[in-house]
């Protein structure tokens, strides 16, 4: 039996990863049963266990960390956190982080709260006779911290969330720090912990990795992490390890206030992760001739061009969703932590919808209002956005409001004021709003302050706005130079203007591009090779744009399939009456 134990503990000290660890862990198990004569009729897997193990795995490297003796008595560690991982079966496999130090029955596992979280494995735990987690509620443990606990591990921090149980998680961590409790933490990614960072600040804490350095191969990299691919390289279950020190430099509370808004966001609208991690650059996109960088929310950006993509769910394609203007590009910083800060205010400003479920409408309409309120104007426009996309009553006088207070500070308030004067007739006003708009290098706006000289006559001045958005890569620009050089003969101009149009989407110009080049091919015109392969390429575009158009409307069908059979579903089940209060 001592040498059972004593292969685990060397596996857990040498192992290379969880799979590896699990294994080790696999064989151990069993030879228990064995020795107990007990079948619990449950077939055991690496890959069904490795959630069994990694929360062991946690608190044990984290007891190594900490320095802690743990073999004259058991260590008592308490787990803080919502986490599913560390809850099952009573956190009885958590307790096996004895074991893997060597020292079985070495530490203590507490929660703060319980709940019956039974897995498969739970009948060998009970063979085992492996201990159920001991309970101290939140207000117990703030009240004998010292006394009652050696150790608290905070999994996974979410002090954006709002709900009552985080709120209660973050102040418990954060009071067993302040009273000398040594309190570390996990996190998913490096986006998540510099987030965290960022909102912990103003409670004047921040997560530390370990050994200080945040690198693979560190010590701060959890190397029985669960990983999970779409998080990231070293993105995952715990996949970062830190420990909750006094801050080490105070943000600016607007800083704060513009990463929680975004991230309290994800967390009402029910976001885990994004199709990339922060600052990832993206293969594949247009042949590799486009390398988006990977931002928050399932958004990416061409650093060169301020073309913001984002992933379909129904064709799994990157598609334009924005166009950022050159003021803000320009400032797109090289760190991943000013690229989170600068990430949030972007993914603020070009917010689409709201949520349809009343409560979680309201709390976005809170979140954001809030951050407005504390000067971030993104949030503002990101609202105005939303309702004025929304069916709401009263949602587009309340759109116009907030465009109105946040005025010529920002783009796209300008824009969308500017917009709004042109349809009333009021040109001067929306050429002074457009100019407002344009000055931050907005191409969108260049565009449509373009459209309006020449439209007003001034075709010098109009075409001189269109060719500074064209050359900003705006599609629309180049569509309308491309059109006005067709109509003046000059067709391969109108060729190559329109060939920057429809590479990014844009379908009319993709339906011009072909009737040009058909035209100069019968005609003779141009150098034939040349005309072809763009009449081939249009073409083929315009087919491509078809299919994408009909897998997104058998998506949406196939969506509103499943609403329907949901209602009915719903419908279906009997009312219970409810008691009058």
């Amino acid at each position: 039996m001592g040498v059972r134990k004593l292969s685990l503990a060397i596996a857990f000290k040498n192992g290379k990863n969880l799979a590896d660890l699990t294994s080790a862990w696999l064989r151990h198990v069993k030879a228990q049963l064995q020795v107990v004569g007990v079948d619990p009729k449950v077939k055991l897997q690496v890959g069904d266990s490795a959630s069994l193990v990694a929360p062991a795995a946690l608190v044990a490297g984290i007891i190594v960390e900490s320095g802690l003796p743990y073999e004259h008595r058991p260590l008592r560690v308490l787990l803080i956190g919502s986490d599913p991982f560390v809850r099952f079966d009573h956190s009885t496999w958590a307790s096996m982080a004895g074991d893997l130090l060597g020292c079985p029955g070495g530490v203590e596992i507490f929660l703060n709260v319980e709940e019956e979280a039974i897995s498969s494995g739970y009948p060998i735990a009970q063979a085992l006779n492996l201990k159920h987690c001991s309970v101290i509620s939140h207000s117990e443990t703030r009240n004998c911290a010292r006394d009652s606990l050696d150790l608290a591990i905070w999994i996974h921090p979410a002090a954006e969330a709002l709900d009552d149980a985080e709120i209660e998680n973050r102040i418990t961590a954060l009071h067993l720090a302040a009273a000398g409790v040594p309190t570390y933490a996990s996190a998913l990614n490096e986006a998540d912990l510099l987030g965290q960072n960022y909102l912990l600040n103003e409670h004047a804490v921040e997560l530390q990795p370990l050994g200080g350095e945040l690198a693979r191969g560190s010590r701060a990299i959890n190397r029985f992490g669960i990983s999970t691919t779409s998080l990231g390289v070293e993105g995952g279950w715990a996949a970062i390890l830190t420990k909750v020190v006094p801050v080490s430099s105070h943000v600016d509370i607007q800083d704060v206030q513009r990463v929680k808004a975004a991230l309290s966001l994800f967390c009402v609208e029910g976001a885990i992760h994004n199709s990339w991690s922060l600052g990832q650059h993206i293969n594949g996109v247009a042949f590799n001739r486009v390398l988006p960088v990977g931002l928050i929310g399932n958004m990416s950006v061409d650093a060169k061009t301020g073309h913001l993509f984002s992933e379909s769910d129904a064709t799994k394609e990157l598609e334009i969703v924005g166009h950022l203007w050159s003021t803000k590009l320009d400032t797109m910083p090289r760190t991943k932590r000013d690229l989170l800060l600068w990430a949030c205010d972007v993914k603020l400003s070009f917010l689409s919808a709201l949520p349809k479920e009343d409560s979680k409408r309201k709390a976005a309409i809170n979140i954001l209002e809030a951050a407005m309120e504390a000067g971030v104007l993104a949030a503002g426009v990101g609202l105005a956005r939303a309702y004025e996309a929304s069916r709401l009553d009263g949602a587009k006088s309340k759109a116009k409001a907030l465009y109105e207070e946040v005025g010529d500070r920002h783009p796209m308030s300008a824009y969308a004021l500017a917009y709004e004067a042109y349809g009333r007739g009021e040109v001067v006003v929306a050429e002074r709003l457009f100019r407002a708009a344009a000055s931050f290098g907005y191409p969108i706006a260049q565009t449509d302050l373009g459209k309006l000289l020449y439209e007003a006559g001034r075709h010098n001045e109009g075409i001189t706005e269109l060719a500074v958005a064209a050359a900003a890569g705006d599609p629309e620009a180049n569509y309308v130079l491309g059109e006005l050089s067709a109509k003046a003969s000059q067709l391969q101009d109108a060729l190559d203007f329109l060939r920057k149009a429809w590479v990014l989407g844009h379908a009319e110009a993709a339906g011009l591009a072909q009737q040009i080049a058909r035209y100069m091919h019968d005609n003779g015109i141009g150098k034939r090779s040349l005309i072809k392969r763009e009449l081939k390429e249009a073409t083929s575009f315009i087919t491509k744009l078809q299919t994408r158009a009909a897998k997104i409307a058998k998506e949406q069908e196939r969506t509103a399939e499943m609403a329907k059979e949901l209602l009915a579903h719903t419908l279906a089940k009997p009312l219970t009456p409810q008691p009058i209060q």
